[in-house]
């Protein structure tokens, strides 16, 4: 009996909260998985795409110049996907502490989200476009501010 009772005084997770953070997961855990693969099998991958991928993207009928994705993966060099899987660790800490109903969540997710913008801008080059980028996390952090209230102060 008293557990019902204690049940029934928890929050609980406005639905809003568990659709975001569960796309979250799926998101920042894919990426966080691909910058770990990519971390690990930097020279791997940098060798596949210097040799294999042209052929790849002919046979698929897809134009896409692996000479130039090498140069771009060469450019960002191992240290930027390690950065990346940091930041995405950052991020899914965050989700985390959200889904159970922490506040602290949100700075954690929007910090690291805001410096998954900057990374590529940093390692690769200042003329990519952040725009869609920025206004997906701009959206996902605005609706889990609507869920902030709910939230515990560190718990």
């Amino acid at each position: 009996m008293e557990e019902i009772t204690q049940h029934q005084n928890q929050a609980q997770r406005p639905q809003l909260l568990t659709a975001l953070t569960i796309l979250s997961f799926i998101g920042s855990g894919a990426s966080f998985l691909s910058y770990f693969l990519m971390s690990i099998y930097y020279n791997a991958f940098l060798a596949v795409i210097k040799t294999d991928l042209g052929e790849v993207y002919s046979q698929m009928g897809l134009d896409v110049n692996p000479e130039m994705l090498a140069e771009i993966f060469e450019k960002a060099g191992r240290p930027f996907f390690l950065l990346m899987l940091l930041a995405y660790t950052g991020s899914l800490w965050g989700v985390y502490k959200m889904w159970n109903l922490q506040k602290e969540g949100l700075h954690y997710y929007a910090i690291s989200q805001l410096v998954i913008l900057i990374l590529p801008l940093i390692f690769i080059s200042t003329q990519m476009s952040v725009l869609p980028g920025l206004l997906l996390t701009i959206l996902f952090i605005l609706l889990y501010f609507r869920s902030f209230k709910m939230m515990e102060d560190g718990k």
